[in-house]
């Protein structure tokens, strides 16, 4: 198979919940309990779950979330008036805040490594595009394939969330292909397919947090197999 005999010559990548698992609530709070030593059983952790999720429903944290990704004062700014609104101490809610921002919280799915490389050894170019609040790059060289990585579009960088069309400009900026040669790839309809507004194709995987299997495999298949 030649390099024109391909379906796409670049895939966009969203990162949380495509490349890695995004933690529960319940997963998220377990942890930053433990770490400051409090308890930390099933009864504690769903009841602050609750209360957190209960004031994410306020119209004001709502409207701060709606820039929360766009810089790391602002996504701050938005968990700690969460935190404040579910009653939570300011010691608990600088613990919580903090832990969104800690990389090694985030499962990396098992074949994304594989997946990448695959890619990368096929000459398809690969950009991520994401909703973040912090530089991801340091994720990707954690692996050993940030030198796999073609671009990055990340809404405090780029000043956009998806699906704003900006995301995805940017992330056409940092490769060669054309958008009708991109295979854009994420969970979730509502801001991932704003790729197809720019002609990208786009690909839903499910969200599956406990044993999802290699999903990821199916965009190699895609990718380097002729029309």
């Amino acid at each position: 198979m030649t390099v024109t005999d391909r379906q796409f010559d670049a895939v966009l990548f969203d990162w949380c919940g495509t490349l890695v698992e995004y933690p529960t609530r319940e997963q998220r709070f377990a942890r930053v309990l433990e770490r400051l030593g409090r308890p930390h059983d099933p009864q504690s952790v769903v009841e602050l779950a609750r209360a957190f999720a209960t004031a994410e429903q306020h119209p004001d944290a709502i409207e701060s979330d709606r820039h929360c990704d766009l810089s790391a004062s602002n996504h701050e700014e938005t968990k700690l008036l969460v935190c404040k609104l579910a009653g939570i101490d300011d010691e608990l809610a600088a613990a919580i805040e903090q832990s969104y921002g800690d990389l090694t919280t985030y499962r990396t799915y098992p074949e994304v490594v594989d997946v990448i490389m695959t890619l990368h050894r096929h000459d398809i170019e690969i950009a991520i595009v994401s909703d973040f609040h912090l530089d991801l790059r340091p994720y990707f060289a954690s692996l050993g394939i940030l030198d796999c990585i073609s671009g990055f579009a990340i809404s405090y960088e780029v000043g956009a969330v998806k699906p704003d069309r900006r995301m995805f400009d940017a992330a056409l900026n940092t490769i060669t292909s054309p958008a009708h040669r991109c295979l854009m790839v994420g969970d979730n309809p509502g801001p991932d397919t704003g790729a197809a507004a720019v002609g990208i194709t786009t690909l839903i995987i499910p969200v599956e947090r406990v044993d999802r299997p290699a999903l990821l495999h199916r965009v190699t298949a895609l990718a380097v197999s002729s029309i």
